[in-house]
């Protein structure tokens, strides 16, 4: 018994068990700040699920096309039972529905209440998923496996914060695939074939689900000639923007009649509110506690002081991604997205999260070199 609880077998799944609870926990800030945009006249989730949603929401079918295929596979008879019992009104005063407390929750519209159910569950999938991409990502980074179990777990702690003036489903897929790509490049060479055809269908997939990465590509690229020749490096960049390109221009066309736009432009918007003060003082309310927003002077601190004990940590492939990150998605997050809107800075991610797990290396060494009984390494 005591070999059984001391095994690597063991210690996985205690991990298990901790990223459920995170996971479970960042769900939960986020679903009772946003929920799935519940009534949305242009976003909730059934006007997703239909195809009807206003542009540029609709582009990002992913999900709900997994859970529309899922349901299209059951039976008629199998949806109609489901969907009775999962809309059951008495579900507002249950501890078992998300529409617990909500009586305006879509999750009790019997035409969508299944697919909803799958869109919150495959988002919390996906969400779990990320946390272990992320340990991985750390690790390769070169931060201890005592950073690298943390890192992922405060990185999406945090993010219920970064949702301060929308909170979407498809921004923790968007997580699981820009964690993915970053790792797949970083590890892409001649001799992995395998993974190099993985990022190029992963691309796919990730555009599908959110149009923004294909401006994330060549980010992708620094990563990519670690191991790769320039000529090899850029014509696989190419090939990812042709991907996330022809994906894109489907999904245009596909809902070119939809009410909405692709873009908005909003510079001025951004910088007035940018040069006003009492912006960066705001709060909000985040995991049912009135707390500071997500972008704010507390944000700022407290990224500038993970930046400056990481950098010097992080290695040469990483830095030049981020640098090439930095340089794509703030122009994009100035020009069109909302004000304080931090989510939009998703291509900043991966750097944040190594950036996290090297800096908690540097403060917890002391600790480590003092207490033996670490964290030991699952990997």
């Amino acid at each position: 018994m005591k070999r059984f609880f001391h095994s690597a077998g063991y210690r996985w799944f205690l991990l298990c068990c901790a990223y459920v609870v995170v996971a479970a926990a960042v769900m939960n800030g986020f679903y009772t700040k946003w929920r799935l945009n519940d009534g949305h006249p242009a976003l909730g989730l059934s006007q997703m699920v239909e195809g009807t949603a206003h542009r540029p929401y609709v582009y990002r079918q992913f999900i709900p096309a997994l859970a529309n295929g899922v349901q299209a596979l059951l039976p008629p008879a199998t949806v109609a039972r489901l969907s009775e019992r999962l809309s059951e009104p008495r579900r507002v005063n249950s501890r078992s529905g998300l529409a617990m407390r909500y009586p305006g929750s879509e999750a009790l519209l019997p035409a969508v209440t299944l697919r909803y159910h799958l869109v919150y569950y495959l988002t919390f999938v996906a969400l779990l998923a990320s946390l272990f991409v992320m340990r991985r990502l750390c690790l390769q980074a070169g931060a201890t496996a005592v950073a690298s179990t943390a890192a992922p777990a405060v990185l999406a702690l945090m993010l219920p914060f970064f949702l301060t003036e929308g909170g979407y489903f498809y921004d923790f897929v968007e997580l699981l695939f820009v964690m993915s790509a970053v790792l797949l490049a970083l590890g892409g060479s001649r001799q992995t074939p395998m993974r190099l055809a993985g990022l190029v269908a992963l691309a796919g997939l990730a555009t599908w689900n959110k149009e923004s990465f294909f401006f994330f590509t060549p980010a992708l690229y620094p990563l990519l000639r670690r191991n790769l020749p320039r000529p090899q490096s850029a014509a696989l960049v190419a090939v990812l923007l042709l991907v996330c390109g022809s994906v894109y221009l489907a999904l245009r066309m596909r809902y070119a009649g939809n009410p909405g736009s692709t873009v908005d432009y909003q510079l001025w918007d951004n910088l007035r509110y940018y040069a006003d003060p009492g912006n960066w003082l705001r709060t909000e309310s985040t995991y049912g506690v009135l707390l500071p927003r997500g972008f704010g002077i507390v944000t700022v601190l407290a990224f500038a002081g993970i930046a400056v004990n990481g950098w010097a940590r992080l290695p040469p492939a990483l830095r030049g991604h981020a640098r090439v990150a930095l340089c794509i998605n703030l122009p994009l997050f100035l020009l069109f997205c909302s004000p304080g809107e931090m989510r939009n800075l998703s291509m900043l991610y991966p750097s944040l999260l190594c950036l996290l797990a090297l800096a908690l290396d540097k403060w917890l060494a002391p600790h480590a070199r003092t207490d033996p009984a670490v964290i030991p390494d699952v990997r």
